[in-house]
């Protein structure tokens, strides 16, 4: 019997590439990535979906992950949320955060905020490979072991250039929304399991927020991938979930 396919949610900033780019071809067939860089581009339409789909939501993918699936209900047949941003009040996170100072911009300074977005929509559209030097500063882990790897650079700048580089509207929204408090929608049932993903070298969603999140949502199972950082742990969580873990 066919696995149901997929439903993913990409990072932010980030596209549909991405999952192109790392998933493996097992889960590929039949899945629908939805770009949510443009505001009018949020998600799927419901009549197009299968009856049975397993969600995945990544990084800053995972909030719209868990409205979705809880939207749908029954046509979930699993939820996988992989490096996900969980809510910042749960938790001292910043400090520990790659992109922890643009998340306080955002919280505190929202004009601000909207004016460096624009500075790096004009980045991702005109130097995409400089930009992502710049996010990848930090990368540790395995993530910098996908840093020396020209296929995932290049792809990952492809992605920044169709992605924020096209609109950052999407962006620039999902970020204000991520950074005001919405721990009240963790403890809304979810009519199906949850598995939690997390890098255990991850500084862009470090651990202690994956914990933190598993410990908010009741019946989660939380997977540490030991050495993976943040799209590493995307990597191998995918391998996984194809597997059928």
């Amino acid at each position: 019997m066919a696995a149901p396919p997929v439903v993913y949610f990409h990072g932010m900033p980030g596209g549909p590439g991405e999952w192109l780019l790392l998933a493996p071809a097992a889960l590929q067939e039949g899945a629908i990535a939805p770009d949510r860089n443009s505001p009018d581009r949020a998600g799927p339409p419901l009549v197009d979906l299968p009856d049975k789909v397993v969600v995945i939501g990544f990084s800053l993918g995972a909030p719209t992950a868990l409205a979705f699936a809880r939207h749908q209900g029954e046509r979930v047949k699993a939820l996988h949320l992989v490096s996900p941003a969980a809510p910042l009040q749960l938790g001292a996170f910043l400090g520990d955060m790659a992109g922890g100072a643009l998340f306080a911009l955002a919280a505190r300074r929202p004009r601000l905020f909207r004016m460096v977005v624009g500075a790096q929509r004009l980045l991702a559209r005109h130097a995409p490979a400089l930009l992502l030097g710049r996010l990848f500063a930090t990368a540790q882990g395995g993530d910098a072991a996908l840093w020396a790897e020209p296929t995932f650079r290049n792809g990952m700048a492809r992605v920044l250039r169709e992605g924020l580089g096209r609109d950052s509207r999407g962006f620039a929204a999902e970020v204000e929304a991520y950074v005001a408090d919405w721990r009240g929608e963790l403890g809304q049932p979810l009519a199906r399991p949850v598995t939690i993903w997390q890098g255990s070298a991850d500084n862009w969603t470090p651990p202690a927020m994956g914990e933190a999140l598993h410990a908010s949502l009741p019946g989660s199972r939380l997977v540490m991938l030991e050495g993976c950082s943040h799209y590493s742990a995307l990597q191998a969580a995918l391998a996984r979930i194809a597997a059928g873990d």
